[in-house]
């Protein structure tokens, strides 16, 4: 005798939403950690920066693929620089090691590093807890806070479903 199980495709498909809300968890709560600690960093390395001269090394343009299938230019400045009789070596254009903003033309980040001459001296912040962290501009970016937004989406939308399959 041959026995269907007839809640067995019911199982299969709960146990595919339960998983599908668990990595949306996992994923929203992963974001919310990387930008708040890229938030934390940016502020710290903000708080008090001592001012010190640095020799520009090296600066070139990097292209990337963009996610829009395009190129995107990012400007690259390398700087040394001696901070409290230690030599240390950088290319953060702002606080807390946050990339310099892409360019979709070449010619617009040809223009950030024309600036930067290579041998050239150049004023840099260096946060004094981390002196190997030097950077060129004392801006903070929206990439942590827009990790932080897009994290609690995740983790609102995951926490809708499991509550959704739980009490609704």
């Amino acid at each position: 005798m041959v026995m269907l199980d007839i809640d067995a495709g019911w199982q299969s498909e709960n146990r595919k939403s339960e998983i599908s809300v668990v990595i949306a968890v996992l994923i929203g709560a992963g974001m919310v950690f990387l930008g708040y600690n890229a938030h934390i960093d940016q502020s710290q390395a903000l708080d008090n920066p001592e001012n010190v001269t640095a020799t520009v090394v090296d600066t070139g343009i990097r292209e990337e693929t963009s996610r829009r299938g395009g190129a995107d230019y990012r400007p690259v400045i390398e700087f040394r620089y001696t901070y409290n009789g230690s030599e240390y070596t950088s290319n953060n254009m702002y606080p807390g090691g946050q990339e310099p903003e892409d360019h979709n033309l070449e010619s617009e980040a040809r223009e950030v590093v024309q600036d930067y001459s290579q041998g050239s001296s150049i004023q840099v912040l260096v946060p004094p807890e981390r002196p190997q962290e030097g950077f060129i501009k004392a801006e903070k970016t929206n990439n942590g806070l827009i990790f932080i937004g897009v994290g609690f989406l995740f983790l609102g939308i995951g926490s809708y479903r499991f509550l959704k399959q739980r009490y609704l």
